[in-house]
């Protein structure tokens, strides 16, 4: 006689935590920081709000940790394209741009999200040193891949205002986008910034004299 299967199984903490995390990043998408409680994000997820205070000490610590596990899932999928993309500075540079305009990134859902962590990254110490830490991070791989561009094609190329530039462009025109898709299409984006980076291959990054003159006294 075959033993009978268990009613329910014990989800593993990290699996439990990952389920909590999710359900926070949806309920800001949908509601705002303000609408994001333990009710309501034990609710999203489907569990008791004491199994939320069980895993987390308060709404603060769950949101801290769904910035960080929101920042480890976009480095994944930058990762991936990048993976998938010409080894080179500037194949890897296009597959960043691709990337930040394609679906998961690209998602209208997200902008709650990263509105909520913006927001509190000025009050928030420690959500200010979260947001150090992934930005941080993905600025530093676009000045490898910058730094490396420019020693492949021999440009004259103050990485620093580059990278500043680089991501300052992608982050403004998803924004845009998020705020209002009817502005431009997500291939307008990408067509812009694809656009940028050959104007900066082709050596015409630098369009004010006193970046030229900066550059040029290092």
């Amino acid at each position: 006689m075959s033993e009978r299967a268990p009613k329910f199984t014990r989800d593993l903490p990290e699996s439990r935590r990952k389920q909590l995390i999710e359900a926070t990043a949806r309920s800001l998408a949908r509601h705002g920081l303000d609408g994001t409680t333990v009710r309501v994000v034990a609710a999203e997820a489907g569990v008791s709000p004491g199994l939320v205070r069980h895993h987390f000490a308060g709404m603060h610590d769950l949101i801290a940790e769904t910035y960080r596990w929101t920042g480890k899932e976009l480095e994944k999928v930058l990762r991936a394209a990048l993976a998938a993309a010409p080894p080179t500075p500037e194949g890897q540079l296009h597959a960043f741009i691709d990337a930040s305009f394609l679906t998961p990134t690209l998602d209208t859902d997200l902008l709650g999200v990263w509105l909520t962590f913006w927001s509190l990254t000025r009050t928030d110490p420690e959500i200010h040193a979260i947001h150090q830490k992934v930005y941080a991070s993905y600025r530093r791989r676009i000045d490898e891949l910058l730094s490396a561009l420019a020693a492949e094609k021999k440009l004259a190329l103050d990485t620093r205002l580059a990278t500043l530039a680089f991501t300052a462009l992608l982050d403004g025109l998803w924004l845009e986008h998020c705020l209002d898709a009817a502005t431009y299409t997500a291939e307008d984006a990408a067509t812009i910034a694809h656009d940028w980076l050959d104007s900066l291959v082709a050596g015409n990054f630098m369009a004010t004299p006193r970046a030229a003159i900066a550059l040029n006294a290092k």
